[in-house]
């Protein structure tokens, strides 16, 4: 009998690898995001910023979409340019990685010169710090370690830097303590009522996408108004260009003007070249030839392209999603837009949605006041930021015209995984109790 138990352990264990197994193979059988690529173009000079803006649009939707991996264009055409900003940065990086780990060992002296160091760094690298994240970190660090040694004076002006940079910057509980928290909840509600300035941010070329302190706020030429008094990062970023970046000074006395002249990135002059073709027809299937090869180049499956004409505050819009294997055009569409309109940036999202699913997209609104245009006026922390008939969207913290459809439990592949590993456990612990049960005629026992 020692040898049936032996047999049904064996029976057991190749039962439960095998819903291991399973389980396994369900992760593993997701699918990935299609590699996509969006890119919009100017039909002249007088179309750029319009085209700016919907190209920062459309990539922020198909980001969005689950079915796509957007391929980081300007990091493809970035490949091969010389830029300094990126040494600095990565020797910004290990300074702040040495600090952390002497904040950590209460190594306090030790700790404040690395952190130091790291954000003179970052200062260096400024254009190449993304979010900020980093360098916030550094800034945080550098006024707990200063607190801790004693100089309240000197942390708190760190965090004063922190909560200038990002006034939601909430503290982690785990890793300060209390009373380090309070501070700097105290710090960032000064920082809500300091005085506040504005700048006028120039470009050449025009089109470019402005970041203050890692948040997107428009277009150039665009004035940023209403940011505390004091230094921030300021990032421009625009297709076939390095990003440019500069600490600029907020005054509330009197406003500043920027002027940034970008310089090409080492691929710009092919990516020139290669999206001519985009101004021809996009309404061709099988897609013209040029279309395919930009796909090629870029080494995507599927190209959403628009083509973009201002006149005024009137915009067309022009749009088509194709597919590289087989050639096909999948979809095919045309807008006009006017940009005051209060609606604009809702109807401009829907645009590119109606490309890979159907929406109904909302009806042209009446023409506001004209008015600086900026898109930080779309984004948003709860539903109740948005428009009626709008949903503020938490991956892009931006107000959307439709819900994002959520697939329902019995949908997703882990469900079905679950219970195929459920049934094969079950089926195995029946067949175990039937061979124990069963009836002893005919078994063969072994006697020594």
């Amino acid at each position: 009998m020692e040898r049936n138990g032996i047999v049904g352990t064996s029976w057991l264990t190749a039962l439960l690898l095998g819903g291991l197994a399973l389980l396994g193979t369900g992760r593993t059988a997701r699918a990935e995001g299609v590699p996509t690529a969006l890119v919009v173009v100017p039909t002249d000079k007088f179309s750029e910023k319009a085209a700016a803006i919907l190209n920062h649009l459309g990539r922020e939707n198909f980001s969005r979409a689950g079915e796509y991996e957007m391929v980081d264009i300007r990091k493809f055409l970035d490949e091969g340019s010389s830029d300094t900003r990126l040494d600095y940065y990565r020797k910004a990086l290990e300074a702040l990685r040495e600090g952390r780990e002497q904040y950590d060992n209460l190594e306090l002296d030790p700790a404040i010169e690395a952190l130091k160091r790291s954000l003179e760094l970052f200062r260096k690298a400024a254009g190449r710090l993304g979010t900020g994240e980093q360098y916030m970190k550094a800034l945080l660090f550098l006024g707990s370690a200063y607190i801790l040694s004693g100089d309240n004076e000197q942390g708190t002006e760190n965090f004063r830097l922190v909560a200038m940079f990002d006034k939601r910057k909430v503290l982690d509980k785990k890793i300060f303590p209390p009373s380090m928290i309070e501070i700097f909840n105290k710090v960032k509600a000064d920082v809500a009522t300091m005085p506040t300035g504005s700048v006028l941010v120039k470009s050449e070329p025009a089109g470019a996408e402005v970041y203050l302190n890692g948040v997107f706020k428009g277009i150039t030429p665009l004035n940023v108004i209403k940011v505390p008094e004091g230094e921030h990062f300021l990032r421009l970023e625009k297709d076939g260009y390095l990003p440019w970046g500069k600490v600029v000074g907020f005054y509330a006395t009197h406003e500043e003007t920027v002027s940034a002249n970008l310089q090409k990135s080492a691929g710009h002059l092919a990516f020139e070249k290669k999206t001519r073709t985009i101004l021809e027809d996009l309404d061709e299937d099988p897609p013209e030839p040029g279309l395919l090869e930009l796909a090629g180049w870029l080494r995507v499956e599927k190209l959403a392209v628009a083509k973009v004409t201002q006149r005024g505050d009137e915009v067309n819009a022009e749009a088509a999603l194709i597919q590289v294997a087989p050639p096909k055009t999948l979809a095919h569409r045309s807008m006009t837009f006017n940009l005051t309109s209060p609606n604009f940036l809702s109807r401009a999202d829907a645009l590119f949605t109606s490309l890979y699913k159907q929406v109904e997209i909302p009806q042209a609104g009446k023409p506001a006041g004209k008015g600086n245009l900026t898109m930080a006026v779309a984004r948003c922390n709860s539903d109740s930021d948005c428009t009626t008939g709008e949903v503020c969207d938490a991956a892009s913290g931006r107000c959307i015209p439709y819900a994002p459809e959520k697939k329902a439990f019995y949908e997703k592949w882990w469900f079905w995984t679950l219970v195929g590993g459920g049934l094969a456990v079950a089926g195995g612990t029946a067949a175990l109790v039937w061979y124990f049960t069963r009836p002893a005629e005919g078994a063969i026992e072994f006697s020594f």
